[in-house]
C-alpha cells in the first residue's frame, strides 16, 4: 500500500483547507472588504408556476456567481417550478431583486449572491445546467424526476448528485459533473435495463469507485455489460482539478 493512501487522512485535511481558503478568496474578491461586516439580515424570495399547455422538456438554466443550489423534485404533475431564493440584504441592496425567468421552455435565474433552493414537478421532463463560480451544487433524483441531461459546474465549491432507481430518465442522459477546486459525491441507482457508464478525472485528489458487477475499463472507468447494446444508456462524467471524487453505482 502506498504512503498516499496511509495519510489519506492528512489528504483531505489538505483539500480542506485549500477548498475553504479558495471560498474565502472568492468571497473577499466578490464582496470586497464589506464582506468582514456583512450583514445576517435576508430576504426570501418565491417564484412558482404551474405545468400548463408546456408538453416539451423543460431546461432549468442556473447561473449564480456566490451561493448553493439544491435541486429535487415531487410527484406532481401540475408543478412546473417552485423556486425559494435567500439573500443577503447587502447584496439586495447592491444588485436588486432576484428574479426567475420562463422563456420559450426554459425557467432562467441568472444572480450574483444567493441560496437558491428548486422543487420540480413530474408533468414534464427536464434538463438542468447549473453553473456557480464559488459554492454548492446538490441534486435529488427522486420519485417524480424526469430528467435527461444534466450538466453541473462549480469552479470553488462541492457537487453532490444522488439518484434512486425511481427516477425516470430520458432517453441516452449523460451527466457531466465539473468542479474547479472541490469534491464531487454521487450516488446513483440505476433503473434496470438501462446501460451504464462511469467516467472520473481528478488532477490532484483521490477517485473512488463502487460499481458491483460493472466491468472495469480502466482504473477510472466502469461499464455494465449491456452499455453499448442497451436501448437507453447513463453516461456520467466526472471532473475535478483539486479536490477528492466519490462515485457510487448500484
Amino acid at each position: 500500500m502506498s504512503n498516499y493512501q496511509r495519510n489519506t487522512s492528512m489528504v483531505a485535511c489538505i483539500f480542506a483547507v485549500i477548498i475553504i481558503g479558495a471560498i474565502a478568496v472568492g468571497a473577499l474578491s466578490y464582496f470586497g472588504t464589506s464582506w468582514f461586516n456583512w450583514s445576517s439580515a435576508k430576504t426570501d424570495f418565491s417564484f412558482d408556476a404551474e405545468v400548463g399547455a408546456t408538453t416539451d422538456t423543460v431546461t432549468l438554466d442556473i447561473n449564480l456567481d456566490v451561493g448553493s443550489v439544491s435541486i429535487t423534485f415531487v410527484d406532481d404533475a401540475t408543478l412546473l417550478y417552485e423556486i425559494d431564493i435567500e439573500v443577503q440584504n447587502t447584496t439586495l441592496e447592491r444588485d436588486g431583486a432576484p428574479s426567475v425567468t420562463f422563456t420559450s421552455n426554459t425557467i432562467g435565474l441568472d444572480y450574483t449572491a444567493a441560496g437558491v433552493n428548486i422543487t420540480l414537478g413530474s408533468g414534464v421532463n427536464y434538463t438542468l445546467d447549473v453553473i456557480t463560480s464559488t459554492g454548492s451544487i446538490d441534486v435529488t433524483l427522486v420519485d417524480g424526476a424526469h430528467v435527461g441531461d444534466i450538466s453541473l459546474s462549480t469552479t470553488t465549491g462541492g457537487i453532490d448528485l444522488v439518484m434512486a432507481d425511481s427516477a425516470i430518465l430520458i432517453g441516452n442522459a449523460t451527466f457531466d459533473l465539473s468542479a474547479g477546486t472541490g469534491g464531487v459525491t454521487v450516488v446513483v441507482d440505476l433503473p434496470t435495463g438501462i446501460g451504464g457508464s462511469v467516467e472520473c478525472a481528478t488532477g490532484t485528489g483521490s477517485v473512488s469507485i463502487t460499481a458491483a458487477g460493472w466491468t472495469q475499463i480502466t482504473s477510472n472507468h466502469y461499464e455494465t455489460s449491456n452499455y453499448d447494446t442497451a436501448s437507453q444508456t447513463l453516461t456520467v462524467i466526472i471532473e475535478t482539478n483539486v479536490g477528492g471524487i466519490s462515485a457510487i453505482f448500484t
